[in-house]
């Protein structure tokens, strides 16, 4: 399995893959992190799920949790984490068990369409163009960082509940988001995404449980995002002593 962790740096390039050219379009970032170093950080806005391509998508302008105390202290760059083994433990994230926002809540997009306020790439950008070479901002990418083709860090996305698709990605506390960090207004903006074929009822291994699916493989029932009860962290963030 690829090394869980957290990139942290300064977005510094914007593309955004053409959706009518690309069958696996991302919303591609470029990093500068330790040294002025660049990671890519390619974000996915389309599941290879032709039945149900649109991303699910959350995010909470206002953010509150535990690990916003923690990661300012971090240095950019990339670093492991390893929830079973407490490496970084505390601000390892599991959209099920962390109970960082409520799935419910969560709406599925396109990549793009006509109109406003109705795509992935318009929601992504309202923030991240007032972060892009602005060094107040600084964008901490949770995923699995991956090697070839350019040091970077890929499936900033739910990584458990997989069955038809991508199941060997399968972990709990191991699950991709993105976080931007307005320092001067002290402003938390999350982005959490998953896919609609992923079950939202998993075990110690982020393997769908046993009854969480239906005969074709989807969730069914409460394993499904809409209807998941997920126990959400109270009160504010306890800062770090």
């Amino acid at each position: 399995m690829e090394q869980y962790g957290v990139l942290i740096g300064k977005v510094v390039n914007i593309d955004k893959d053409n959706v009518n050219n690309d069958e696996k379009p991302h919303y591609n970032l470029t990093i500068e992190g330790e040294n002025r170093k660049k990671y890519k950080l390619p974000i996915n806005v389309q599941s290879k799920d032709k039945h149900m391509s649109k991303v699910l998508y959350y995010s909470d302008a206002n953010y509150q949790a535990h690990a916003i105390t923690i990661l300012p202290t971090m240095s950019s760059g990339f670093h492991k984490i390893n929830h079973q083994q407490n490496v970084n433990a505390d601000i390892a994230v599991d959209y099920i068990r962390s109970g960082l926002f409520n799935p419910n809540e969560m709406v599925p997009l396109p990549p793009n369409a006509p109109g406003d306020k109705n795509d992935l790439y318009e929601f992504i950008d309202e923030h991240m163009h007032n972060a892009l070479n602005n060094d107040d901002a600084v964008i901490y990418a949770y995923g699995t960082f991956f090697p070839n083709g350019g040091n970077g860090v890929h499936n900033v996305h739910m990584n458990q509940g997989n069955f038809l698709f991508a199941r060997d990605e399968n972990g709990a506390y191991h699950d991709g988001c993105f976080l931007l960090h307005f320092k001067n207004e002290n402003k938390w903006i999350a982005y959490f995404l998953a896919f609609q074929s992923q079950s939202w009822c998993t075990d110690e291994n982020g393997e769908p449980t046993e009854g969480s699916l239906d005969k074709d493989g989807y969730p069914a029932g409460a394993c499904k995002f809409n209807q998941v009860k997920v126990k959400l962290q109270n009160g504010e963030p306890t800062p770090v002593s």
